[in-house]
């Protein structure tokens, strides 16, 4: 019978992958023809091969420049380095827009997620409201069990309210509190 149940959570598994799977490509769907390059450059930019060879590279201009300098007399940046100056500024601003572009994409994925599961937490509440009224109604039909009153069970067969939620929050917020009670120091 263990097998049975370790076959069962690999096809679990396997079907959340898929689920996951689903979700980046609709995501990689939703990228413009803009963004696909820019999110190339930043895969390209995030890597640290680039930051090293950055540096090198800089470092090997200021050397040639100062070699250059004192060998010929003509090199193409003296210091202050003007150019290597405006390189590093443009290469910046490259390196910004980039990371700009990819968090206000990757903010907009969050939300989405967020915005799922959201959805599947408050299906899974009304499912377990659900789930509690048809116990509670086959308590009372059963005749050998004890009538009794729950008055946790009747509360928690209530699905939540989202809107009376928000709002006990909200004033919770404007009173200056929080909706957990603060933690014991001891």
């Amino acid at each position: 019978m263990p097998d049975a149940q370790n076959d069962r959570v690999t096809q679990l598994i396997q079907e959340n992958t898929a689920v996951n799977e689903l979700l980046r490509q609709q995501a990689e769907a939703g990228l413009t023809n803009l963004h696909r390059p820019i999110e190339q450059v930043g895969i390209l930019l995030s890597r640290p091969t680039f930051i090293i060879t950055s540096g090198v590279l800089f470092l090997l201009w200021i050397f040639l420049n100062l070699d250059l300098k004192f060998v010929s007399h003509h090199p193409w940046d003296e210091p202050p380095f003007f150019w290597l100056q405006g390189l590093i500024g443009a290469l910046s601003l490259l390196v910004a827009s980039t990371v700009l572009v990819s968090q206000a994409r990757q903010a907009q994925l969050a939300e989405q997620r967020a915005q799922l599961q959201l959805q599947f937490i408050v299906l899974t509440e009304q499912r377990s409201a659900k789930t509690i009224q048809l116990l509670e109604e086959l308590r009372r039909d059963l005749p050998n069990v004890i009538d009794r009153v729950d008055a946790d069970a009747e509360v928690m067969q209530q699905p939540a309210d989202p809107e009376a939620i928000l709002d006990a929050m909200n004033t919770l917020a404007d009173a200056g509190e929080t909706a957990l009670p603060p933690k014991d120091p001891s």
